[in-house]
């Protein structure tokens, strides 16, 4: 095995992790899905959250690999976050570990996730910028 695969973190899954990447990288035409107006991207996440989102999909998996049951989820979950596991220079280790318990602890464990790393607000449309544009030239104007 290459040293690159090596990791003695049992909540560290590099291909996992790389796998999350393409779902906020990838265009939904890529894989052949019909692009909306308001959906081009396959998953929409926040820019300043990619990694957050990779690295909590990355422990979520090994959650859930390791887990049989509720209860354990929710103990593997504390379990990672008693200890920083990953650098603060990239992401928030209490963020990822607070994402993590959170889909631990829900029902609807992958939508936790996503809206934890969503973007807090929702891109506008042509219209929305046509009327804000319009907007500024008549404020310009009155002035």
């Amino acid at each position: 095995m290459s040293p690159y695969f090596a990791e003695d973190d049992p909540f560290a899954d590099f291909v996992v992790h790389e796998a999350a990447h393409i779902f906020h990288n990838c265009k939904r035409c890529t894989i052949g899905l019909r692009v909306m107006r308001t959906k081009q991207w396959l998953l929409d996440i926040e820019y300043r959250q990619r990694e957050t989102f990779a690295y909590s999909r990355e422990a979520y998996a090994r959650v859930l690999a390791c887990a049989t049951t509720p209860a354990e989820r929710r103990e593997l979950a504390a379990e990672y976050g008693a200890e920083v596991r990953i650098s603060a220079d990239r992401v928030d280790p209490a963020e990822v570990a607070s994402i993590v318990a959170d889909a631990a602890s829900a029902r609807n464990r992958w939508k936790v996730i996503l809206g934890r790393c969503a973007p807090t607000t929702k891109p506008r449309t042509a219209r929305q910028l046509a009327r804000e544009a319009l907007a500024a030239r008549d404020q310009a104007e009155r002035r």
